[in-house]
């Protein structure tokens, strides 16, 4: 139990973050080592511990004694860990509240940048520009959807222009998870919380922002704050050439692949413009999946025919 010290330790601190973890302890240590190098340290850190091996909480007992640690059950998924970790974070007394993947790993700046910006823009939810842990590329800057056409997501441009760069925040159509984002009490007070009983892990944050657009929240891109995206334990289904048929159709009933039909279907039922026709939104989403799939694979198959050819020659 918390002491009337700490918890006015927390009270103190305007931003509380919440990371959600399940077994991933080695990507929440790189998540929680990248928050202690930031340069603005106003802030708490709540992680939701819903693994099964105890590493992650002995882990954070031993080396991160200032973190809080929240419990949750192993059935949790990615919705219903976050909504718990916000709750939590709303009792504390959260002035703000920043969601943030515990594989994704903010550069010491942004903290900062997104809390001076917040604080110019109060009811807005700002995000910042995310890029590949590996190589730093951009991977999306001003994301946007077409339920219309099948696209629950397009990336959008992934180079700077001199408009963009002359912006302190950048209008968004969408915003993707739960990756630094910085979200407002007044966000949750109008919105309530992610949708678990509905989307219980992918989609949760798509119908999230889409429904603050509906509500006129404005949704900000931060041009100078960055995150690194660390995609060693995303989906497989994000990699689809690497899959044989037998994993390619088991990633449209796997609640862990974001492809997954029951969780397409329920987003698509949700947010397709013509609700009586939403099934043929999924429609023309699996059937773009299909068809990237065999394009990849077929790509895949000669590359590495020809590099087994070049070996035999050599």
């Amino acid at each position: 139990m918390k002491t009337s010290v700490q918890i006015f330790e927390i009270l103190e601190k305007d931003l509380l973050i919440v990371i959600t973890d399940f077994n991933g302890s080695d990507q929440t240590q790189r998540c929680l080592d990248a928050l202690r190098a930031s340069q603005d340290q106003h802030f708490k850190i709540l992680v939701v511990d819903h693994g099964t091996d105890g590493r992650t909480q002995e882990m954070l007992a031993t080396e991160y004694p200032e973190v809080i640690r929240i419990e949750g059950l192993p059935e949790l998924w990615w919705t219903g860990a976050t909504n718990l970790g916000i709750r939590s974070a709303l009792t504390l007394g959260a002035r703000a509240i920043m969601l943030l993947n515990n594989d994704c790993y903010v550069t010491p700046e942004t903290l900062g940048t997104l809390r001076s910006l917040s604080q110019k823009h109060p009811d807005a939810i700002i995000a910042p520009i995310q890029r590949d842990w590996r190589s730093g590329n951009i991977t999306a800057i001003s994301p946007r959807s077409n339920f219309l056409l099948g696209f629950p997501t397009i990336l959008g441009p992934r180079r700077w222009s001199s408009a963009m760069a002359a912006q302190a925040v950048l209008p968004v159509e969408l915003i993707i998870g739960g990756r630094g984002v910085i979200l407002p009490v007044s966000v949750f007070n109008c919105l309530g919380l992610f949708d678990e009983a509905v989307l219980p892990h992918y989609g949760a944050d798509h119908d999230f922002y889409l429904r603050a657009r509906k509500y006129n929240i404005p949704l900000y891109v931060a041009t100078s704050a960055f995150v690194d995206i660390d995609d060693t334990r995303t989906s497989a289904a994000s990699y689809p050439e690497i899959l044989n048929l037998r994993a390619f159709l088991h990633s449209l009933h796997d609640r862990r692949s974001h492809r997954n039909i029951q969780d397409v279907m329920a987003l698509f039922r949700k947010h397709y413009p013509i609700p009586r026709l939403y099934l043929l939104g999924v429609a023309l989403y699996l059937g773009r999946y299909f068809a990237v799939y065999l394009v990849k694979r077929m790509r895949l198959f000669i590359m590495v025919r020809k590099q087994s050819q070049g070996k035999i020659k050599g």
